[in-house]
């Protein structure tokens, strides 16, 4: 019985997850196209996801670095190195818990670093 209720508790939390509020931004600018996702769990917690791509003239780089902001709050992997794969770099089931919820009319500001360059790019909500 005990696990049933388990199991029952588990997929009402995966479908809270499934059934929450979602905020989907993008920008791009003259090397790199970002895709940004955020899904609210509750009052104090969200999901993101998102993707970084290289669209630049060049060669893709194979590593970069990168942070997000919203609300004056950074999420980001700020000095560490990720890898690039086909040109792009994927993070996702980012959780926050007692963070700042990002709202649909917010602007989030990523800068990402590579090779010794710098590029920063505003999110918009996709309409």
């Amino acid at each position: 019985m005990r696990q049933i209720l388990l199991l029952v508790t588990l997929v009402f939390l995966l479908s809270g997850c499934v059934d929450g509020d979602k905020s989907s931004f993008s920008g791009s600018g003259d090397n790199w196209d970002v895709s940004y996702e955020a899904v609210v769990t509750n009052e104090v917690e969200q999901q993101t996801a998102g993707k970084i791509k290289y669209i630049g003239d060049n060669k893709a780089p194979e590593t970069l670095d990168y942070t997000i902001k919203y609300n004056n709050l950074g999420q980001g992997s700020s000095g560490e190195k990720r890898p690039l794969k086909f040109g792009a770099f994927k993070f996702k089931d980012v959780t926050c818990g007692n963070c700042e919820i990002i709202q649909k009319d917010d602007e989030i500001e990523v800068e990402i670093m590579w090779e010794g360059k710098k590029e920063k790019l505003i999110l918009t909500t996709d309409k």
